[in-house]
Order: C-alpha cells, then sequence, then structure tokens
C-alpha cells in the first residue's frame, strides 16, 4: 500500500504551490518468513527449516498535479518483483525448496486531496482529506511452476502463484485517505495519518489450488494503513527532519462493502518507524524502516466457514525500508 512518506511532518513545507507537478519514485522492500497463528509465533517452522520467504519489492512512480494550493490529484503506477520460496513434503518429509516469482504492473491508483483549513492562513496546522480508486491493472493470475507431491514423488505443475506475491488482486477499490499535521514547537511538528482502501467485489475467480473448499478461489481484501508520530528539523539550513512514528498495516477479517469469502490472510503488524526526510529547494527525498513489534494473523472467514477452531498462518516480516525521492517542477 502507497504511504506518504515523502514529507510526512514537515507542517507547511507540505502544501505544494498551485499549478506545480511533482514526480516521486517510491521503494518498498520487505522479507516475510516469521510465521504467525494469532499473535503466537510459529518458531519451529524456521526451526525445521519449513518456513515460506517472501522477498517483494515494490517500485512506485507517482505524479501529482496541485489544481490550486488546497486541491490537488496524485497518480500512482506501482511495480511489483517479487519471489516465494517453499518446501514440499512428501509423507511428512520435507524436500529441497524452490522458488516462484510473479512481477510487473501492480494495481494503479488515482487519489485527489483537498486542504480542509486555507493553506495561506495555516502554516502550523492543517489535515487534508482525500478520496480516490484503485484501478484492477495487475495481473490477479499470474502462474509459475510448483513441484507438486503426487504418487510419493516431486511432479512439476503449472499453477497460479501464491496471493501474496500476486501483481493485482483483480478488484477496484475506493480509496479513503486523511493526514493531518500540528506545529507544536520551533522546528518540531506531530503528524498522523491513514488510508483505507474498500473493495466492493469478494472474489476474483482465481483458483487457489487449497483443499480446502471454503479457500478454493482468491479473496479480493481490503487494506488499510496508519500512522502517527512526531518530526523534529534538526538542521533547518539543510532541510533535514528526524521523525519517529508507529506504524499499523494490515487486512482485515472481513470487508467494509460487499463480502468476505475466499481464501485471505487477515491480520496487522504494528511497528515502530524511525525515518529521515530531506527537504531543499524543488526536491525532496525520505528513508524509514519500520521494525515489527507485534504481530497478529487473524481467523478468516473461511477458518470460521471450516471449523471452530481452524487458524491458518502467515509469514511477517521483521522490517521494511521504504525509500523514496521526488522532484517538483
Amino acid at each position: 500500500m502507497a504511504a506518504r512518506i515523502s514529507a510526512p511532518s514537515l507542517g507547511a513545507a507540505s502544501y505544494q504551490a498551485a499549478g506545480t507537478w511533482t514526480a516521486t519514485i517510491s521503494e518498498r522492500w520487505q522479507r516475510s518468513d516469521r510465521h504467525f497463528i494469532g499473535d503466537r509465533e510459529q518458531e519451529q517452522r524456521e526451526t525445521e527449516g519449513s518456513q515460506v520467504i517472501n522477498n517483494i519489492n515494490v517500485v512506485d512512480l507517482s505524479l501529482s498535479y496541485a489544481i490550486t494550493k488546497r486541491f490537488a490529484a496524485t497518480l500512482s503506477v506501482p511495480f511489483q518483483f517479487a519471489t516465494r520460496q517453499q518446501k514440499p513434503r512428501i509423507n511428512g518429509v520435507l524436500q529441497p525448496r524452490y522458488e516462484t516469482q510473479a512481477s510487473g504492473l501492480s494495481d494503479i491508483k488515482l487519489l485527489s486531496t483537498a486542504w480542509v483549513l486555507d493553506p495561506d492562513h495555516n502554516k502550523k496546522q492543517n489535515v487534508s482529506v482525500g478520496l480516490g480508486v484503485k484501478f484492477p491493472t495487475g495481473d490477479k493470475s499470474a502462474r509459475d511452476t510448483f513441484q507438486v507431491a503426487k504418487g510419493g514423488v516431486l511432479t512439476s505443475q503449472v499453477r497460479t502463484v501464491d496471493q501474496s506475491i500476486q501483481p493485482g488482486d483483480g478488484g477496484f477499490g475506493i480509496i479513503f485517505d486523511i493526514y493531518g499535521f500540528r506545529e507544536i514547537a520551533a522546528n518540531w511538528n506531530v503528524f498522523l495519518a491513514g488510508t483505507y482502501i474498500a473493495t466492493p467485489e469478494e472474489k476474483n475467480g482465481v483458483p487457489t489450488f487449497r483443499s480446502n473448499p471454503f479457500e478454493a478461489e482468491m479473496s479480493i481484501a481490503d487494506q488499510y494503513l496508519a500512522r502517527g508520530g512526531f518530526g523534529y528539523t534538526f538542521l533547518p539550513k539543510y532541510g533535514l527532519t528526524f521523525t519517529l512514528g508507529g506504524r499499523l498495516e494490515g487486512t482485515p477479517v472481513r470487508d467494509l462493502i460487499g463480502g468476505s469469502n475466499g481464501f485471505r490472510r487477515p491480520g496487522f503488524a504494528v511497528s515502530i518507524e524511525p525515518g529521515l526526510v530531506f527537504l531543499h529547494n524543488s526536491w525532496s527525498a525520505s528513508v524509514s524502516a519500520p521494525v515489527a513489534l507485534y504481530r497478529n494473523r487473524e481467523r478468516s472467514v473461511a477458518d470460521m466457514q471450516t471449523s471452530a477452531t481452524a487458524h491458518g498462518d502467515a509469514a511477517f516480516a521483521d522490517y521494511m525500508l521504504l525509500f523514496s525521492i521526488g522532484k517538483a517542477f
């Protein structure tokens, strides 16, 4: 999910001059290999070497235009490069690890935002609200070759890759966005930001090849992200700001709009997010590294339909790396 990581807590510096464009390149990398059922880590997966390892890299190209100083529109075009490593079993015995991958255009987003207060008279505080659309432009059914156990031997079989590395989810989304800042002292700001993507469609028709009939088809799931913290501009001459905040990111059990059947891995991670922001003349850049403090793989609707105790797992990352660089013109 795209986040406001270019200038999260720079107060009035977040304002974009009317009639100008800002081009930004953002990157997000994470390695997910820590398995959780609820908030209990399945440490035996790492001990026996059976853990799934996802490496996901997303490069986002975005272009923002300020219609006025108060109203702006941003088009985001993300590209995903992802791999998933896993080990099959034959009669309970782990076999050599193999890899599947999926790359390409992900789901394009168009977001319009508006400052609630007049920027000319609110240099030290303001709130922005946004509404947008996520388009199903990414491949929802990327395929690769799997090693499948059949009759006591491994057989190569082409299947759709796991939902976690599919470039797209196959559905439209409604984007709700909010961001606010307040200067509390000279060179000190606090900020809050939140994004929710509601997906009215329930399933995308893509088979999962899972044995559970309730998980036979991929679900189109909502997503959410919330961030909050402070920024301290320690070198105003060079436009350098240190930021520190909390981050909540995840997928809900049930969608805000529409049904929630099909296969999904609902859950969330709570992280602490230190970062550094640079802003000078027409250039901006940021880097941050959210570190997970708490992870929880919640029970899905398919889990509940299966039995009273069914509870699937999910692999989470220990940390992420986020980077962006932008130029106004």
